[in-house]
Order: C-alpha cells, then sequence, then structure tokens
C-alpha cells in the first residue's frame, strides 16, 4: 500500500519541556488514520508542524515522497480543517465557497461545478445564498468542509470534526468522511470521541507525552489492549450463598446483588464460559432470565493505557521491546 504522509523521529520542544519525542507514523493513501491522545499529549504541536505552521527542532515529514510541510506546492494537494470556523460570516454560502475557490486559481465552469457539487454533497443548496452567520452550527461545519474541500485536495486534516455537533449532524459527517474515503482521498483525524475513532479509522495511533505507544487498527488495539469482557446475568430468584461460592470458584470474584451476578472475564472463548454458568446454575436449581454482555470497546483501550497512566506505559513498553 502506498504511503500519503510519512514522519521521521519528529521532535519538539519549548525551552526545556519535550512537547514531541521521535514521532514516526506512516499514513497510508485512501484511508482515515486516527490521532488520540489526552490533553496535553502534542496532538496539536503535531499537526501544526504537519501543516507547515510550525517548525519541527528534528525530524522530517513528507506527503506523498516529496513534499515537505512548509512548500507551497504542498497546499495544492493537502487541506487542514480546523474545530474554529474558516470562512467569512458576512459572505453568503455561495460567496465563501467561490472566494476560497478563486484563492487556488479555480474561476468559470470549473469553480460553478465545484460550487454547486460541494453545496449539494454537504446539504448546503438550500442555504446558498443565506449569510454564513445565520447557519446553524451543524451547518457551519459543512461549510467550514466545504471551504477546504473546494480546489479537491488528497489529503485532508480534521481537528475535532464532530465536536459539539447533535447525533443527527455528526452521523451525516461520519458518511461523508466515509465518501471521502472511497474517493481515494486520505483522511488524518483528531477527536475525543472515542466511538467516533472506532467506527470510522483503519489505523489509530495513540500519543502520550508526544511519544506514539501504540500505532494499529481498532480491533486490534482493542484485543490487545481492551481488557475484560464485563457479564451480567439475572437469575429468576436471589442467589444463593451456595451458588455465589460455586461462581466465584469457576470465575474468581463474582459480584451477586439479589439476582444479578456480574463478573468480568478475560478472552474470546465467551460461549464456554456462558456454558459453564448455565451449568452452574442449572445445577443449583436457578434459571438465568436474562444475559447481556458489554465488550471492551476502544474508550477500554484509551482508559487502559492513559488512566492507569504509568502501568499502561509500562505495558506497552515491554510489548513494543
Amino acid at each position: 500500500m502506498s504511503i500519503a504522509l510519512k514522519t521521521e523521529n519528529i521532535s519538539k520542544a519549548y525551552g526545556k519541556q519535550k512537547v514531541l519525542r521521535d514521532v514516526n507514523l506512516e499514513v497510508n493513501k485512501s484511508e482515515i488514520f486516527g490521532l488520540l491522545g489526552p490533553n496535553g499529549a502534542g496532538k496539536s504541536t503535531l499537526m501544526k508542524i504537519l501543516n507547515g505552521l510550525a517548525l519541527q527542532d528534528a525530524g522530517k515529514a513528507k506527503f506523498f515522497g516529496k513534499f515537505k510541510p512548509k512548500e507551497m506546492e504542498l497546499r495544492k494537494h493537502v487541506a487542514f480543517i480546523p474545530q474554529e470556523e474558516s470562512f467569512y460570516r458576512f459572505f453568503s454560502v455561495e460567496e465563501n465557497l467561490v472566494f476560497f475557490g478563486s484563492l487556488y486559481g479555480i474561476k468559470g465552469k470549473e469553480l460553478k461545478q465545484r460550487t454547486d457539487f460541494l453545496l449539494e454533497w454537504l446539504n448546503l443548496s438550500y442555504f446558498r445564498k443565506r449569510k454564513a452567520e445565520n447557519l446553524s452550527g451543524g451547518y457551519r461545519r459543512m461549510l467550514n468542509i466545504a471551504c477546504s474541500l473546494i480546489y479537491n485536495p488528497s489529503f485532508i486534516f480534521l481537528d475535532e470534526p464532530t465536536v459539539g455537533l447533535d447525533p443527527d449532524m455528526r452521523r451525516l459527517l461520519w458518511k461523508k468522511l466515509r465518501e471521502l474515503k472511497s474517493k481515494g482521498k486520505t483522511l488524518f483525524i483528531t477527536t475525543h470521541y472515542m466511538d467516533e475513532a472506532q467506527e470510522l479509522c483503519n489505523r489509530i495511533a495513540l500519543i502520550l507525552e508526544g511519544k506514539i505507544f501504540v500505532c494499529d487498527s481498532p480491533g486490534k488495539l482493542i484485543d490487545k489492549f481492551g481488557g475484560e469482557k464485563n457479564f451480567v446475568f439475572e437469575l429468576d430468584k436471589p442467589a444463593t450463598k451456595k451458588l455465589e461460592e460455586e461462581l466465584n470458584k469457576a470465575f474468581g470474584k463474582v459480584y451477586i446483588n439479589k439476582q444479578i451476578v456480574n463478573f468480568s472475564f478475560i478472552g474470546k472463548n465467551e460461549i464456554t464460559a456462558l456454558s459453564k454458568i448455565s451449568l452452574i446454575v442449572k445445577a443449583n436449581n436457578f434459571a438465568v432470565t436474562k444475559t447481556t454482555i458489554k465488550e471492551p470497546d476502544l474508550e477500554n483501550v484509551f482508559l487502559n493505557l492513559t488512566g492507569k497512566k504509568a502501568e499502561g506505559i509500562k505495558n506497552v513498553q515491554k510489548e513494543e521491546s
């Protein structure tokens, strides 16, 4: 698979504070790549460097094997869509697109076609003559995206693309980002929404204290660092002491509150575990009336590696050594 972006040992410090430490990343063409990390981990600094808005102290980055972040030629291929509004509030929606298109030398029939397409594609056609300041928050976000896509870039940075959006607008934007990927675009997103990263990203890098500690697909990260499945099952009557003792012996620490039994399980053999539960419960003259399994997800990965920070970093370092 060809590489859209490669960084090699990018480092940055402000005074004595090291913000980035030898950051090495490869982003493939036509993938959605996610950068996750707690506040202060170095995400914003890395994004600024990759977009030519700040200089690194050491290391290098290249797009498509030839363009460096500061090169003007790269601006024809890369877009950066910030959280903040990057359009003119007193222009209409259409005027904003025409203005930003003209900045990149697009004019005439091509500019009209690009404008009409983006207005339709991002559900902005109805608002084309409306001043940008009179749009709702969700449609302002769509206009932000439209202004950045007017020149048809190949690589798109999105900083917290759905923050503050309602659920419907959020799902619509997810759909549009997938469509961009399907058209061969490469997307690099930062987000604090773990469900968003898990839903959208082909691969995810987790940055902690300026260093990339893990980088893999959401599924593999969950398998490796997600931790325990949580089993909750409901009995037809309150549990007895004998049943509690037998379940504890079979599964370790089991928490029981009257008819509700809760325990954690590591591994993939949940069918075997459920069968074992059924046998123990049945042997004690109980019946299971309801079963719920909470699978680990990307939020568990994030919490396991950042919530228990020292332990998490130590474990990751052991895995990588």
